[in-house]
């Protein structure tokens, strides 16, 4: 009989970031009461998600978010008594979606980490570079999707972060969602033997965002050469390698 092989199981745990952050998301707006109902405000929502990002905050008016969604006007101050309450449903929504890709992510990275050998998550340790290789695949892809097929979302997302900074409600949210950003690298960094993964995962959030915000400046496609070639060295400093 052979020697049995340790297996690495990593249980799925919800963070105290993640908890916060889910406790967070407070729609302010009407509450749906059925299913067709629920569908409409979905609708307002995404309209005016479509228009932050295309327009700015300035063009969310009830009027252009109706046209938008193309339901009636007064189902849009049915749903949202003010446009303040409607800018701030929307961000819930977009918070609550982007957490939710983001937890899939970090998911897909404690997958692969669990099927590497023990001595690879150590620094220093037999098959780091293949890790680091793997993971800069899985973070290449992640990121060149978000470039490539969700630029309404990140124009969004500037958007609404820009806003939170006048707005307490918004503010806390948008703490939370970057919480929620560190909270999970951190507890990666921590498999993979970091010397500081709470520093390291709050400057790996910050360097992620730089390419985001560089690609909705200059306004076109990402080369997947250089987006390559940049994650790869970052994760070859995170591992050391």
């Amino acid at each position: 009989m052979g020697q049995a092989q340790t297996i690495n199981v990593w249980t799925s745990q919800e963070l105290p970031e993640e908890r916060l952050f889910r406790e967070s998301i407070q729609y302010n707006g009407r509450k749906a009461a059925r299913a067709k109902s629920e569908h409409r405000r979905l609708q307002i929502l995404e309209a005016t998600l479509r228009i932050a990002a295309r327009e700015g905050l300035r063009g969310i008016k009830h009027r252009a978010v109706a046209r938008e969604a193309k339901v009636p006007l007064a189902a849009t101050t049915y749903y949202f008594r003010d446009i303040d309450e409607l800018i701030s449903d929307a961000f819930m929504l977009f918070a609550e979606r982007a957490g939710e890709e983001l937890g899939c992510f970090y998911d897909t990275v404690n997958l692969v980490l669990d099927n590497m050998p023990p001595e690879a998550l150590v620094r220093g340790g037999a098959g780091r570079e293949a890790l680091a290789s793997r993971l800069s695949a899985i973070a290449t892809a992640y990121l060149d999707q978000q470039f490539a097929q969700r630029r309404e979302q990140m124009l969004a997302e500037q958007v609404f972060l820009m806003e939170s900074l006048r707005d307490d409600q918004l503010a806390g949210l948008a703490r939370t969602y970057r919480n929620v950003w560190v909270a999970g690298l951190e507890q990666i960094l921590q498999r993979l033997d970091s010397p500081a993964p709470t520093r390291d995962a709050s400057l790996l959030v910050s360097v992620v965002l730089g390419p985001g915000y560089d690609h909705l400046l200059n306004r076109q496609a990402a080369n997947p050469e250089a987006l390559e070639e940049a994650v790869r060295r970052i994760v070859g400093l995170v591992l050391a390698v």
